[in-house]
């Protein structure tokens, strides 16, 4: 097996994408996007982070955190946001999917995929490509034409704040460049 190493920064900027197991469209339930709210905000609270930009898919979602000056654990955040979940999809909702014999053995719901990407944002350039990256998910999935008419991502956000024209498509035209994100 490969030995994977995350990389820690304290206070670091970090790109993540998180799905589903075997990319079940969870989030196409209201009572699934609710519970996750619950979840990240209860670890929000206790296991501090700053949400800089996310979007919400069906089966997936893609994230920009910021973590305190002090902590670098991104690991401990996204465990406890699935724990919480899980705990609660399976109160609300019921036993999720047909657990195969490793899940079983491992006391694990089939829910969540077991682990997580993570990119450490590394400048200027490398934030905005990730930004775009994000709001235009829901358009490369066909899910949308323009990524104002995705409902649950924070395009809107940046759209208020005056980082993307409403009718932003993709690439550069509609988004003004040289984003100050820190």
């Amino acid at each position: 097996m490969p030995e994977y190493r995350r990389l820690l920064i304290n206070g670091g900027t970090f790109f993540f994408t998180v799905v589903t197991y075997n990319r079940i469209p969870l989030f196409k339930n209201p009572k699934c996007r609710s519970i996750l709210h619950n979840a990240w905000e209860d670890t929000q609270r206790r296991f501090p982070f700053k949400t800089i930009a996310i979007c919400l898919l069906p089966d997936h979602l893609h994230c920009i955190w910021q973590l305190p000056e002090d902590d670098a654990n991104y690991s401990v955040r996204w465990k406890e946001i699935k724990r919480l979940f899980t705990k609660q999809y399976l109160i609300e909702i019921g036993p999720g999917q047909q657990r195969n014999k490793s899940r079983q053995k491992r006391q694990e719901a089939a829910i969540w995929q077991r682990r997580f990407w993570e990119h450490a944002i590394k400048n200027d350039g490398d934030f905005e490509r990730h930004l775009d990256y994000i709001h235009y998910n829901p358009i490369k999935h066909g899910y949308v034409e323009k990524a104002s008419d995705w409902q649950w991502s924070s395009f809107h956000k940046f759209v208020h704040q005056g980082i993307y024209d409403n009718d932003w498509v993709g690439g550069n035209e509609g988004r003004i460049q040289g984003l100050d994100w820190e």
